[in-house]
């Protein structure tokens, strides 16, 4: 007998569409796949494997299989059903004869068991390969340390000197997550585990078996909380725990940033010194004040403010005049300034600088590049060099996926000391490009439940991963549905330690949350910055004196923005704000069937082509198309 199996593996995965315990449970969601799909990408990774073989009476099945990089298998009559006459060595004697002709040996793996890693099935494969004259097979096992019964007789224990669990002998079954034979054994046993098989133990992560419903509920929500190790749940119990009790996160108020969108940032300085010495006295932690903009890279436009390109000069003239004020935030959006238009932290009024990525690929689609993301994590290390707090602010959050967001925090924990343990997570901790990793809701399209998950999400990469504790995460949400503060609370309640507001919401399109709504919802949290309590009051003058009496609201105001319907349709369809905003700013007119049909034409245009931000000649093209709907 040769001393190395170094024939062709094949994987064979048997699926059917006729579970009664568990309906539907190989193709039904399982998480963001199936437990199919799952399967096969994971086994199409594992070195030492040849092929994967899918079969099954299911043609739906099948053909994902094939879809995904399978070769699919139709099973023969008699084995559809648990009730059909074949036997499970029947079945076993069927796979081998006719699913996979071409292989030397065979990997029998079911898809329920979902939690089996690559690395579990790689050495399985070594040792059935190099080990040939002490194993005849390769099984995985659990050790069941429970007392068992059997014929009304225990199987495995003395009731008259009954030991601790721990201390029982070992009772295994196998889990079919992996049984490696020969080909010809499997026929002639007419089992895919042989005479001098390898018990090889799987922990209890790797051998659940979804068999029932429960099962698959349990199994999903462990999916879902990224639990994928024994190591994950027994070291992060904390991190999954997130308590019952919010905590009050630090809050900035982006009112003449953001609500810069509005005027072109043309606000006088005694309206920003207003706003400042409200969100001051109303207790919030930080005012940004506008834009951080270089003028060769970002040349100044006839319409554009000062508050477009904020100096520290423009900044200490203001801090100036209210004494003992929060502390100042400026952004800087990526493309438009070098980490040499700071200086040292110690010799600016500025405190935190805001990093702005645009989701922008090279070729200026609406797409995560990863090259220009390299390049923003570069400049916040710079800028933090200086001694700034800084964040990287992530826009259009709910356009990223979820394997991307694994990629950006990768990259944001750009030192690791190339320490690792075997379950992949850092031992070393991480050091991080910023102090924040923000959420920005672009569109006003992220609801409350996935901005829960993404906080979630993001603190469980960088803490759990990578062991980064020097990054939080933060939250800035737009109110295209009307459920900025809702999402806001839930990002809180999901760990976001920094959330942003706006005094009245002024902001682009349908505005932000509210500062004085953020304030009512946080108020109860814990004091406020330096251990004040929220005060509402200060933000009610100002908004009522300086952006929107309540005398006329909602019907008249001095800027232009607010809920609209044409806001929430541009939130409901996860496109530019700017696009209503024309309509209502120019062709207030038009009946709202033409302007919605006219968002829908420019929603399929936008998407179509990876084009998400607002193109005139793409509003133009959708006016011209709907011109038969007169005004």
């Amino acid at each position: 007998m040769s001393s190395v199996r170094n024939g062709r593996l094949v994987a064979v995965i048997p699926v059917r569409s006729g579970s009664t315990r568990c309906p539907g449970k190989n193709s039904r969601p399982f998480g963001t796949s199936t437990l199919l799909e799952r399967k096969v990408r994971t086994l199409l990774s594992v070195k030492g494997i040849d092929g994967v073989v899918v079969s099954s009476d299911c043609p739906n099945m099948l053909k994902l299989a094939e879809g995904i990089g399978a070769t699919p298998h139709r099973r023969g009559n008699g084995f559809e059903t648990e009730t059909g006459d074949n036997s499970a060595s029947d079945l076993f004697h069927h796979l081998a004869s006719s699913a996979c002709p071409d292989a030397d040996y065979i990997m029998y793996a079911t898809c329920v068991t979902p939690f089996m890693k690559k690395e579990t099935f790689e050495e399985m494969i070594r040792i059935f390969r190099n080990e040939p004259e002490k194993y005849d097979s390769v099984a995985s096992v659990q050790n069941n340390k429970n007392f068992f019964w059997m014929n009304d007789k225990p199987l495995n224990f003395d009731p008259k000197a009954q030991c601790k669990s721990q201390n029982l002998p070992p009772v295994l079954n196998v889990t079919y997550a992996a049984c490696i034979i020969e080909r010809d054994n499997m026929i002639c046993f007419r089992n895919c585990v042989g005479e001098r098989p390898l018990l090889y133990e799987v922990d209890e992560l790797e051998a659940i078996d979804i068999d029932t419903s429960l099962d698959f509920v349990i199994s999903e929500s462990l999916h879902k909380l990224s639990i994928n190790t024994l190591d994950d749940v027994t070291t992060n119990l904390q991190y999954l725990n997130t308590g019952t009790t919010r905590q009050k996160p630090l809050l900035l108020d982006c009112t003449i940033r953001d609500g810069g969108y509005t005027n072109s940032w043309n606000f006088s300085d005694e309206f920003v010194t207003k706003a400042y010495k409200a969100v001051s006295e109303s207790g919030m932690d930080y005012f940004e004040i506008g834009f951080r903009s270089n003028t060769k890279l970002f040349p100044p436009h006839s319409k554009m403010g000062k508050f477009a390109y904020v100096t520290d000069g423009v900044v200490r003239k203001m801090i100036a005049r209210v004494p003992g004020g929060c502390k100042i935030a400026v952004m800087a959006k990526m493309g438009t300034f070098t980490a040499d238009d700071f200086s040292n932290a110690a010799d600016s009024p500025v405190d935190m600088v805001r990093v702005l990525f645009p989701l922008l690929d090279e070729d200026r689609k609406s797409k995560f590049c990863e090259k220009k993301f390299a390049e923003c994590v570069q400049a916040c290390r710079d800028i933090k060099a200086k001694g700034y707090t800084v964040c990287l602010n992530l826009a259009c959050a709910e356009v990223l996926t979820m394997a991307e967001y694994e990629s950006i925090c990768d990259l944001v924990v750009y030192s690791k000391h190339k320490s690792f343990g075997p379950d992949g997570n850092a031992i070393v901790p991480g050091t991080a490009c910023c102090d924040f990793l923000y959420l920005a809701d672009t569109y006003g399209a992220v609801s409350a439940d996935l901005a829960s998950r993404l906080v979630k999400k993001l603190r469980f990469e960088l803490t759990v991963r990578q062991r980064c504790s020097g990054c939080s995460i933060g939250f800035h949400a737009h109110n295209n549905l009307s459920d900025g503060w809702t999402k806001t609370l839930s990002a809180i309640d999901a760990g976001a330690s920094i959330v942003d507001s706006c005094i009245f919401g002024l902001g682009r399109g349908a505005g932000n949350v509210q500062s004085e709504v953020l304030i009512c919802h946080t108020q109860g949290m814990a004091c406020g910055r330096n251990g004040k309590t929220l005060d509402l009051e200060p933000l009610l003058h100002f908004g009522d004196t300086n952006i929107q009496s309540y005398e006329h609201m909602p019907f008249q105001s001095r800027f232009s923005f607010g809920q609209n319907c044409l806001h929430l349709m541009t939130g409901f369809l996860k496109m530019h704000p700017d696009y209503a905003q024309t309509i209502l700013n120019n062709y207030r007119g038009m009946p709202l069937s033409r302007s919605i049909k006219m968002l829908k034409m420019i929603q399929q245009k936008c998407h179509s082509t990876c084009q998400n931000s607002f193109h005139m000649k793409i509003f133009e093209e959708a006016l011209e198309a709907t011109k038969e709907e007169e005004f």
